[in-house]
């Protein structure tokens, strides 16, 4: 399931082209273990691949349909924060 880790996540591999771990560790501020497995569902569930260029792994988005997949799940998620809000 996506969370708001892997959305952003997603974010930044869309607006940057790629990541690596070290930036998604130090930009999210999560361990290298919980970036390394947000990495890995993602890629597990289509979203995005690995590529290793001269010895590091780098993140790219793996279809042109992530954005429009990204917008309609980050609606998604405010929705449910807005709805959990309202309840309170």
């Amino acid at each position: 399931m996506l969370d708001n880790t892997k959305v952003q996540i997603l974010k930044k591999v869309a607006t940057q082209g790629y990541t690596t771990v070290g930036e998604v560790v130090k930009e999210l501020g999560i361990s290298w273990g919980a970036a390394q497995w947000h990495l890995f569902w993602l890629e597990n569930n289509g979203y995005i691949k690995s590529v290793n260029i001269n010895g590091t792994t780098i993140y790219i988005l793996n279809c042109a349909n992530v954005l429009r997949k990204l917008e309609t799940i980050e609606k998604m998620l405010n929705e449910t924060r807005n709805a959990k809000a309202f309840t309170r």
